[in-house]
């Protein structure tokens, strides 16, 4: 990476502003092709010297001859929808190229209101563009190329930082200049991929510098030093009632020396659930009331609930009692004046209670995935050090990692070895879990089974259902079934189960094994497949595209038509050159029941040892609720994720999570992190739906995976990073970026930075 230089202001932000618009999709029209070679129902560009023009009341119905093919081949279009003008400018003789929607009328190729586009309008690629109001896509692309006429590649270059152009260079990307002017006018498809994937670059190394200069400031700043020599705080480590691990010694030396540094401290404690996060903490804000330059000796411990406020309390007090500690809790809309203490305890409401910033020396955090960025970093001050504690890190924190704004400090190993095995259950394979329950129960340990919601909710409406498709576990593979009339996903449900076979259409799959060759020429004899096919990119998990035959063609220097290799059609499908069709999945039906349902069917089974907890209790239901879980008096609690964090209870061997395919992998995490945590084996199973489809791979990743940090970046690919400087902790701010299609980027830009 290049020196960071002064930072300075974009000279041509109003420039980016205008240009840095990625366009919805591209139309192809380079190639046009043959009326015989089109497909019903798909959208074709044709060339044609018109014949006869049959004007009527309702439509007006053109004859052309074909100028792509030999002889007297001949297509119609029809206008539906026609004016003065169409009948001025479609007289015979004159020739036109067509752009639309393939239909048939007595056996000829019929387009149906296709745009007429002068002959010097093809041979390109047009951008399509999102309306604006009332400009579309006509008028927004001549602004833009107007834009472009009037800038200078110096001007273009101008709409991103120097330090990022020079890391540009370093990557052998494409010049600025060439890549917005290629956004905007392509010539051809693999250029305009290296042109997106510039400016993806350019925004991921956007991020990398507004990292590194909030480093830079904070490594200006006075921060709070904590003056401990590592023999004193191995004697406060000696306080506690156990022997830290060696992985936990290791991470107490990081933090004591980063504790020490001359400017403030922001540290990201990274451990698995049950590694000892806590213990480290707690010394290191023991360490602060000790050693903190005079006055600035004060510590906050903030944790998202009261139950986990109190359960940090009482261990702290137990491990230091000679210090002062409060807890601040249970006082809302209280506003008396704090009482005189070393170290505080409390939400984030603790932050509206009268605090003297100006004595605080730590603020420490623990589940810091649970908070915003504003209590992180916009309230507290910024000479004060951090310390963020999490098994899953909120993806903003891991980017400034990753970016070099936070050190992170792992803990390696656990102090118990930790022996929990994850498995991933189908529905089907339900019988497993209520035995695997049972046995726990009959064994005298303690079990959970969590459900995503209390009652069932509404199922999401937002789907075009009219051109969706439904994917199910029980169709063959790589099948499909149009939804044409279904309304909901219960429905389609439903139907799929009663389904047709004939009804189903099978999807491509667009890799590396993909061939146009196999599709257009099949090797057995056997005819081509109808056109338009189904196509299915693993970076569009959730649409089908559709291909008609021309697609899988391009055309050679000769003229000479091929078939189209599988990276230049996925360059294509990611560019935006074909329609999308919504795809469905069974998962996203919750034909399995919530918390409301199943209370009923867990007490049958298990009568007298259920209890019940979900986010609808007061403090006292849910505290007199997992008093007897912990107890033992009911040893299996049926709950939502509000067990997440805060329940610590020894002897829980066995977690169920339903609908874990509604789970991200940071509630995942947690909800394992239940399990297991006293030295005794654990089990944790996982129900999906069905052993198919990206849901059940996820699910069995994680299962496989037992790395913190490997598990926080799957959390931060599914989510996204946030923002840099202001309060979203995940999603994206980007135009061209996208995580999952440019997750290699992000890596490759990692390491370098």
């Amino acid at each position: 990476m290049p020196s960071l230089p002064e930072a300075a202001p974009l000279s041509s932000s109003a420039l980016r502003e205008r240009l840095l618009v990625r366009p919805l999709r591209y139309e192809d029209r380079r190639f046009p092709q043959p009326a015989r070679h089109v497909d019903p129902g798909t959208t074709a560009l044709l060339l044609g010297e018109i014949v006869q023009v049959r004007s009527q009341s309702r439509f007006l119905k053109v004859v052309l001859r074909d100028l792509c093919d030999l002889g007297s081949a001949q297509f119609q279009a029809t206008f539906f929808h026609y004016r003065r003008w169409h009948t001025d400018l479609l007289t015979p003789g004159a020739a036109f190229a067509f752009l639309g929607k393939v239909g048939s009328f007595q056996g000829t190729v019929d387009l149906q209101q296709p745009a007429i586009l002068d002959r010097t309008e093809i041979g390109m690629i047009l951008p399509i563009y999102r309306r604006r109001g009332k400009l579309g896509t006509a008028d927004i692309r001549a602004e833009i190329l107007g834009v472009l006429a009037g800038a200078s590649d110096a001007d273009l270059a101008s709409i991103t930082s120097p330090w990022v152009r020079e890391a540009l260079a370093q990557h052998g990307t494409l010049p600025i200049p060439q890549a917005v002017r290629t956004i905007h006018d392509p010539e051809d498809p693999r250029v305009l991929a290296r042109a997106q994937e510039t400016l993806a670059r350019m925004e991921i190394l956007e991020r990398v510098e507004a990292t590194l200069r909030l480093r830079e400031a904070r490594q200006q700043t006075p921060g709070v030093q904590v003056h401990v020599s590592a023999d004193e705080m191995a004697r406060f480590a000696a306080e506690l009632p156990f022997a830290l691990s060696p992985g936990q010694q290791a991470a107490l030396e990081s933090v004591r020396e980063k504790l020490a540094s001359p400017y403030p401290a922001k540290i990201l404690l990274m451990g698995g659930v049950a590694s000892g996060k806590t213990a480290i903490c707690h010394i290191a804000a023991r360490a602060t009331v000790y050693g903190a330059r005079e006055g600035r000796n004060k510590v906050l411990i903030v944790a998202p609930t009261q139950i986990l406020c109190q359960q940090l309390f009482s261990t702290f007090s137990t491990y230091f009692p000679a210090v002062r500690a409060h807890l601040v809790v249970g006082a809302k809309g209280k506003k008396k004046a704090l009482p005189e203490a070393d170290v505080y305890f409390g939400t984030h409401g603790l932050f509206n209670r009268g605090l003297d910033w100006s004595r605080v020396g730590t603020v420490i955090f623990d589940e810091e995935h649970r908070f915003g960025a504003q209590v992180k970093f916009g309230t507290v001050p910024m000479e004060a050090n951090r310390i963020f504690m999490s098994a899953t890190p909120i993806p903003r924190s891991l980017s400034l990692y990753l970016f070099g704004d936070m050190d992170l400090v792992r803990i390696a190993g656990r102090p118990h070895d930790r022996r929990v095995v994850t498995r991933v259950l189908t529905r089907d394979e339900g019988r497993e879990a209520l035995a695997a329950v049972r046995d726990t129960l009959a064994a005298g340990r303690k079990a959970i089974v969590v459900y995503g919601a209390i009652r069932r909710e509404e199922e999401p409406t937002a789907v075009d259902w009219e051109r969706a498709y439904f994917l199910a576990s029980f169709f063959p593979g790589d099948r499909v079934l149009p939804l044409d009339g279904v309304t909901d996903l219960r429905s389609a449900w439903e139907w799929a189960r009663m389904h047709d076979p004939d009804e189903l259409q099978r999807f491509y799959r667009i890799n590396r094994q993909f061939s146009s060759a196999r599709i257009l020429r099949p090797g057995d004899g056997s005819p081509p497949p109808p056109f338009p096919i189904l196509a299915y990119d693993s970076d569009s998990p959730d649409s089908l595209f559709v291909l008609p035959r021309s697609a899988l063609l391009t055309v050679d220097a000769k003229g000479r038509r091929k078939a189209k290799a599988w990276d230049v059609l996925v360059d294509e499908i990611r560019a935006g050159f074909y329609e999308s069709r919504p795809l469905v999945r069974e998962s996203l039906y919750r034909a399995g029941s919530d918390l409301e349902k199943a209370v009923g069917v867990w007490e049958r089974h298990f009568p007298g040892q259920v209890e019940v907890v979900h986010g609808r209790m007061n403090a006292a239901q849910k505290a007199a609720a997992i008093e007897a879980f912990a107890s033992g008096a009911k040893p299996l609690i049926v709950a939502t994720s509000i067990v997440e964090v805060g329940i610590d209870v020894k002897g829980v061997d066995c977690l169920v999570l339903a609908n874990a395919d509604r789970f991200g992998t940071a509630s995942l995490v947690q909800l394992r992190g239940r399990v297991g945590r006293s030295g005794e084996a654990g089990l944790c199973l996982l129900v999906c739906p069905s052993d198919t489809g990206s849901d059940y791979q996820r699910l069995q990743a994680f299962a496989e995976e037992t790395d913190d940090l490997r598990l926080a970046e799957m959390d931060f690919r599914e989510r996204g990073w946030g923002q840099v400087r202001g309060k979203a902790q995940s999603g994206s701010e980007t135009v061209f970026f996208d995580l999952r299609k440019h997750g290699r980027l992000l890596e490759e830009i990692g390491r370098d930075s």
